[in-house]
């Protein structure tokens, strides 16, 4: 048992270390010089239900540095029982180059969950090179559109993913935030390493070529994380992905308001990650079996123990600042020593509530947690 429980602790420091020495001499930017002419792109944002949300969005949209004759954005609403459609309506009647769809139910044998069933809908209407993808509760910045595109034409990459950050102002937002950073560093230094990876819906480009050779979202197989699969399906044609993290690539969205809707969303996610890699399900094994290992090695020899995870958290935290840095965000010391103790609580926390026999629900929808073939 304190032979297992070392080698568990070992691995864990080993990977928090490589991470961080990968993240420090192996990090890439991807955008160069400007292109000489901007392509035409289509900016896609489904909504359901995001009345609170959408103003901000399309407020934020409109500051977008991009050519006006070479953009094109599609709204749709995808059910909404609230004024999301209205709110929607009105902003595309002052904008030109923009377009507003109702959603159609999916065909019922459609293996396409209600985000992906909408978004296949409107990509159909783009006319775009590129196709970029955000969420009504997400707000860009005005470089975005350029970074991303110029990204992807810099580094001949057919999906571009690129960071979001929670913008949390209560404690329990900003932990989340962390806890997005996280992930979404280790996301970056696998990307850097070319192993294959995931995407992140609410911040992506896809060129449409490669979309529609995919045959859309139609066409993939079900999945409650209908970004992974489409960049599962993306490194199976063998094209090229990257992980593009600059303060320009980088938009916010809200967090979770509370601790039972986050169990929820890392429900949701945890399903999505049983398709990953080996290698990142063992990854994210070490990260979560540390806490118990940790906490036993502790009780039997509390010097020991309380150094190793100290030198731990140490560690993760030089990650975190390193990686939040590179979008010239500063996260707080106070914070990064308590983003250890929620972490331990929420990961131990979704495991359970990953095997509770409740279905995932989102968006007010219900999804089983194992579909069937």
């Amino acid at each position: 048992m304190m032979w297992g429980t070392q080698v568990i602790v070992f691995f864990l420091l080993v990977q928090d270390l490589v991470l961080y020495l990968c993240m420090v001499f192996n990090f890439k930017d991807y955008f160069g010089k400007t292109p000489a002419s901007w392509p035409n792109i289509t900016v896609l944002i489904p909504a359901r239900n995001e009345e609170d949300n959408i103003k901000a969005c399309l407020e934020a949209l409109e500051q977008l540095d991009y050519p006006s004759e070479n953009l094109q954005v599609i709204l749709g609403n995808d059910g909404s029982e609230d004024h999301t459609e209205e709110l929607m309506k009105m902003w595309q009647s002052t904008q030109s180059h923009c377009l507003f769809l109702n959603i159609n139910e999916a065909p019922a044998n459609s293996t396409m969950n209600g985000k992906a069933n909408a978004l296949n809908q409107m990509a159909k209407l783009a006319d775009g090179e590129y196709l970029l993808f955000t969420d009504a509760d997400c707000k860009v910045g005005a470089g975005w559109a350029k970074e991303m595109v110029g990204a992807a034409v810099q580094a001949d990459a057919s999906l571009v993913t690129g960071i979001t950050a929670v913008e949390g102002r209560q404690l329990f937002g900003k932990l989340q935030a962390m806890d997005w950073w996280l992930t979404l560093g280790m996301v970056k230094v696998f990307a850097d390493l070319n192993t294959k990876v995931t995407s992140m819906g609410n911040n992506m480009l896809i060129k449409k070529s490669l979309y529609e050779k995919l045959g859309g979202f139609e066409k993939l197989p079900f999945s409650v994380t209908e970004d992974f699969e489409l960049a599962k399906a993306v490194s199976q044609l063998g094209y090229r992905s990257i992980h593009q993290v600059s303060q320009n690539s980088l938009l916010e969205t809200k967090p979770v308001a509370d601790y039972w809707g986050l169990l929820r969303q890392r429900k949701r996610w945890m399903r999505g990650a049983m398709g990953l890699t080996l290698i990142w399900k063992v990854l994210l094994a070490l990260q979560v079996l540390f806490f118990p290992s940790i906490i036993f090695l502790t009780w039997i020899n509390p010097l020991l123990g309380v150094g190793i995870w100290a030198m731990k958290i140490f560690i993760q935290s030089l990650f975190l600042r390193h990686f939040a840095g590179k979008t010239q965000r500063h996260l707080a010391v106070g914070n990064l020593l308590l983003f250890e103790f929620y972490y331990l609580f929420i990961s131990w926390s979704t495991i359970v509530y990953y095997f509770w026999p409740a279905k995932i629900n989102w968006k007010g929808r219900t999804y089983p947690v194992y579909h069937p073939k």
